[in-house]
């Protein structure tokens, strides 16, 4: 009895010091994610003071935005390839890769970097998420953190999941989003134990404190659906609409699909440039997203002002496809370019798009299904994201949180539940895991270490 006393107190004894150490973490991560974010937004808003500045010179607005762009996005892209070249993109692959073991986390080199590169890329106007650098900046956070404790590998695993769990948490202000994002995406990588789950939790849910609470730093999301959405869908509704939100799911997972195949073959080209090429290619993006900044902002950016003013506002559809062709291209062009950022919320833009397209025709077809362009969006938003990251839960509340639209749950789990079945039997990868794999052949080609640094 005596020894079994002593174990559960020693148990007991190292919980509580993994608990204090996530929520340190919670409280670092809500600190350099608030302050990536405020950074961000306000790099960008230089162009809406361009714009202002020259309204009677619409050209010259033009022509100096295009400049601005295309220097931002260049230093970006410098600054990643020769200090940094894991910080290109999202990096929850990297994290992932992290986890288990096979990549190194170089959180000197990389934490000022993806900071900076994260700044002017997304500040620059291309068509990233700030929620891949902050997810990466908050395994660092946790990396540091477990460093200093000098922890072992379990709880060095535990760290980093509670980090990257926290950023993903500040990203969009959806700290039961992220933890689901933790528990179902990276469940392989992560050492999944009762301390381990708490500390996650514990994790998220202060850095979503101390971004929305502390630093007042919210996200453009939720959205208010009052327009298009009834408050509480009778029965009957789910009923006659079943059949469009199976079709709805079946066009998603099949764009979902042709989507990451389409992500991995840009990135395939771009890795045969050499990087003089690449460079060019670069900055000229940053020229067309800077432009774009002064000309047409909905057609740039991360998408979350851009799935706000679709619900706000009636959009017509030929705008809303012309909106959806643009911004895949940018958002294939943008993440090709090596420069920090991730692919959610450009993601989520496009998925609102493409269910608010298919909910006006499917009104037009059958006016008396109870067919509503928002619900088909929301339920759009979460079935693109199953359908690539193959994270159907993850995508159900993650959407169901920074819209608070809980009331359309049903319709949301039968379509991003369609899309993520129809997607995976279509041979479809997931996203990250592919990007993953990608990332471990660049490195066995250059000769970089897997080990820790």
């Amino acid at each position: 009895m005596h020894d079994a006393e002593l174990k559960r107190r020693s148990e007991l004894k190292e919980a509580m010091w993994v608990y204090l150490l996530a929520l340190i973490i919670g409280l670092g991560v809500g600190t350099v994610g608030s302050a990536f974010h405020y950074t961000v937004q306000t790099t960008s808003d230089v162009f809406n003071v361009i714009a202002e500045q020259f309204s009677d010179h619409k050209a010259l607005a033009v022509i100096i935005s295009a400049v601005l762009g295309a220097v931002m996005v260049g230093i970006a892209a410098l600054l990643v390839r020769r200090y940094a070249p894991e910080a290109a993109g999202s990096g929850i692959q990297e994290i992932e890769g992290i986890m288990s073991g096979l990549r190194p986390l170089r959180w000197r080199q990389l934490l000022p970097i993806k900071f900076i590169g994260g700044v002017l890329s997304m500040g620059a106007g291309l068509v990233l998420g700030r929620e891949g650098p902050t997810i990466h900046l908050g395994g660092c956070v946790g990396q540091i953190v477990g460093e200093k404790a000098n922890s072992n590998e379990e709880t060095m695993n535990t760290l980093l999941a509670a980090g990257a769990t926290a950023g993903l948490s500040v990203a969009f202000s959806a700290p039961l989003g992220a933890i689901f994002f933790m528990i179902e995406e990276m469940r392989r990588r992560f050492k999944y134990n009762f301390v381990s789950l708490h500390a996650v939790i514990l994790a998220s849910i202060t850095a979503n404190i101390v971004n929305d609470q502390v630093f007042g730093t919210l996200p453009q999301l939720p959205v208010q659906l009052q327009t298009w959405l009834p408050k509480f869908p009778p029965p009957e509704n789910l009923l006659t609409s079943l059949p469009f939100h199976l079709l709805l799911g079946a066009l998603i997972g099949a764009l979902g699909a042709g989507f990451n195949s389409v992500l991995l073959k840009c990135l395939r080209i771009s890795d045969r440039l050499n990087p003089r090429t690449m460079q060019i290619i670069a900055c000229s993006v940053g020229a067309v997203a800077g432009a774009l900044m002064v000309v047409a902002p909905e057609y740039v950016g991360g998408g979350e002002a851009l799935v706000k003013e679709i619900f706000d506002k009636s959009p017509l559809l030929s705008f809303l496809l012309a909106l959806l062709v643009v911004r895949a291209i940018m958002t294939f062009l943008s993440y090709s370019m090596g420069v920090p950022g991730g692919i959610f919320a450009p993601m989520l833009a496009l998925g609102a798009l493409l269910g608010t397209s298919f909910g006006y025709i499917a009104q037009d077809l059958a006016p008396h299904a109870h067919i509503y362009p928002g619900s088909c969006a929301i339920a759009a938003m979460g079935a693109l994201f199953a359908a690539t990251v193959r994270a159907p839960l993850t995508g159900i509340v993650l959407v169901a949180e920074m819209t608070a639209s809980f009331n359309l749950l049903p319709a949301m789990i039968i379509t991003c539940m369609t899309a993520s079945v129809v997607a995976q039997s279509l041979g479809s990868k997931p996203v990250y895991d592919m990007l993953l794999e990608r990332t471990l052949e660049g490195s066995e080609e250059t000769g970089v270490q897997k080990e820790p640094c």
